[in-house]
């Protein structure tokens, strides 16, 4: 298994520029029928961060969050948040939405979530860079923690690919899946520490929360931009995620590879 990912990480930087291509054709053909194209893509975003700002800032008056004006503290969390939202339900359609490479037999199909995550990765990287623009608004100049938001995008990749390859395989079989992804992604938004801090909930509260992967990587954002504390101190959160997404990929290799053959006559 460990020998088999290897080897795919070899053909994935052989294929780069292939890989490359289709993920930017996929990111426009999101926006090829509408007038505005690929603004879409940012304007929703923008307007979610834009009203939750008026209704917390404005009209709640939502006081700061460890003296962190609260938009401030939201935004790097939320922007995790969207980015693996809209990765991980494009990654699940992947299959579907490029069944001709599917009965390519030279093409390796299981790049195919990779083409999802680095579409989506265009916006997420924008995004960073709006997150420079707000703290400087506000203030907050770049500082030497910020340079761990590459490693929280590196933990955001591999979660996804697990999770990609098993979800995609099984949408192949079963178009629930899609709406079963739907509705995880909205209790998920709800349940992660986007907009409350978890520190204000009991004990066992926390610990239920920080089962979910998410809660490490969006917090981990938020310390990137406003916490300035390392990963690494917090070991243990650290090894849970790691022991967690490794065993998902592992877990997606496996059900992929073993599903694969099926998924052209399934199509």
């Amino acid at each position: 298994m460990i020998r088999g990912f290897i080897q795919f990480c070899k053909e994935l930087i052989q294929d780069r520029k292939v890989i490359f291509d289709l993920a930017k054709n996929d990111f426009k053909a999101k926006y090829t029928n509408s007038l505005l194209g690929v603004v879409w893509a940012f304007m929703l975003p923008l307007t979610i961060i834009l009203v939750l700002w008026f209704v917390f800032q404005v009209g709640f008056k939502s006081t700061p969050v460890d003296n962190i004006p609260f938009v401030l503290w939201y935004i790097p969390a939320f922007l995790s948040w969207n980015f693996f939202t809209d990765a991980f339900g494009a990654g699940a359609g992947c299959i579907s939405d490029y069944s001709y490479l599917v009965k390519n037999m030279q093409f390796r199909v299981s790049a195919l979530p990779v083409v999802k995550i680095l579409s989506s990765s265009f916006v997420h990287l924008f995004f960073i860079g709006f997150i420079f623009v707000i703290y400087a608004v506000y203030g907050w100049m770049p500082n030497i923690y910020n340079i761990q938001v590459v490693y929280y995008y590196i933990c955001m990749v591999v979660l996804l690919l697990g999770v990609s390859w098993i979800m995609s395989a099984l949408a192949v079989f079963s178009r629930d899946i899609l709406n079963i992804i739907q509705l995880v992604v909205q209790v998920g938004f709800w349940a992660t520490p986007l907009m409350w801090d978890p520190r204000s909930m009991p004990h066992i509260v926390q610990m239920v929360v920080k089962i979910n992967p998410m809660y490490y990587i969006c917090t981990g954002y938020r310390e990137t931009f406003c916490g300035q504390t390392w990963f690494w101190k917090h070991p243990m959160l650290t090894l849970y995620f790691w022991i967690f997404a490794t065993a998902q990929l592992i877990l997606g290799a496996y059900v992929f590879h073993k599903l694969r053959p099926q998924f052209a006559d399934m199509l």
